[in-house]
């Protein structure tokens, strides 16, 4: 478990952990108590082929323009307001009018943010990512970045920062959150094929936060494999960190992939298929999976892990609609 980085001081213990030597086992090991901890594994076998190295985020464009959506195996989102109406097309029945939101006034790479506790907490410790709902007010991240698992409790006082820059420059704000959703298997028994949650985001200034920055579509049930952006925060650094990798199957519940540097902090990290522009860094795609599931995202900074999103997901995804 090594990509929820919490305290500077948990952190640096990470450099001091023990190297281990496992292969993922044919069922996942219930996470350790403490989430802090990391640990670091020599890898055994090499890399798929493809675009891997991780890259810095280029500085957004000086005029953003309207964010485009990409399509996903099903994919979910809306336009229609919260209401579920739309205004009334003088030219035609209301029934067919259609209300579109207005162009994002940030360009898609600030749909990927950082994770923050607002009080306790200096630094950011996961990572995050806007994805489309009625309501355009949801966050998706891993489960263990907002719930300790069995016996613990959810986590409070989170904030979260889309298109965090070096320097800490927060030009999109810092969004309050005022519900996390973790899965509830996940709540019941840390169970890692479903380390997925939803933060439902205060508005900012009377702005919701897709209207600022846009949203990915989330996609449920797509095919186990193929090719992967992945954008993170790590802890140590206000930068994102990105890599083109190719996804595969690990176990029935769970995708790998192979993407170096991706340490402490990217946990929650999402997973874009159908990027635009191929490996162009847009942060524009559908939403697969995110860094989390099997021993919290993996053992080494090199491999990630995610929860494969299935119909427990979906109706997760379906309650945060529900509640936000």
């Amino acid at each position: 478990m090594r990509r929820s980085g919490r305290l500077t001081g948990l952190a640096l213990a990470c450099v001091t952990a023990v190297v281990l030597s496992c292969a993922a086992p044919a069922s996942p090991a219930r996470p350790v108590a403490s989430r802090a901890r990391r640990a670091a594994r020599s890898r055994t076998e090499g890399p798929p082929t493809g675009s891997t190295r991780p890259r810095p985020a280029p500085a957004p464009p000086a005029d953003p323009g309207a964010a485009d959506r990409a399509g996903g195996a099903n994919p979910v989102g809306d336009v229609w307001p919260a209401d579920g109406q739309g205004p009334a097309d003088a030219g035609g029945p209301a029934a067919t009018a259609r209300w579109l939101p207005p162009a994002p006034r940030f360009p898609a790479q600030f749909r990927v943010g950082a994770v923050f506790g607002t009080t306790g907490r200096a630094h950011h410790y996961c990572t995050g990512s806007v994805i489309d709902s009625p309501r355009r007010d949801l966050v998706i991240t891993a489960a263990h970045c907002v719930h300790d698992g069995t016996g613990g409790g959810y986590r409070g006082d989170l904030a979260f920062s889309p298109g965090l820059r070096a320097g800490g420059d927060e030009p999109a704000g810092r969004w309050r959150v005022r519900t996390a959703l973790a899965a509830p298997s996940w709540v019941a028994a840390a169970d890692p094929s479903a380390d997925v949650a939803f933060l439902v985001v205060e508005p900012l200034d009377g702005e919701r936060i897709e209207d600022a920055v846009g949203g990915n579509p989330i996609a449920f049930d797509h095919p186990q494999g193929g090719p992967v952006q992945l954008i993170g925060y790590p802890s140590d650094q206000d930068a994102p960190v990105i890599c083109d990798g190719a996804a595969r199957r690990s176990g029935l519940t769970q995708l790998r992939v192979y993407c170096p540097g991706f340490t402490g902090g990217t946990s929650g990290s999402p997973w874009l298929s159908g990027v635009e522009g191929g490996s162009r860094t847009t942060g524009s795609g559908s939403v697969i999976g995110v860094i989390g599931g099997y021993q919290e995202g993996g053992s080494t900074s090199d491999v990630s892990y995610s929860s494969y999103f299935d119909a427990r997901v979906r109706a997760l995804y379906e309650q945060a609609v529900r509640e936000s």
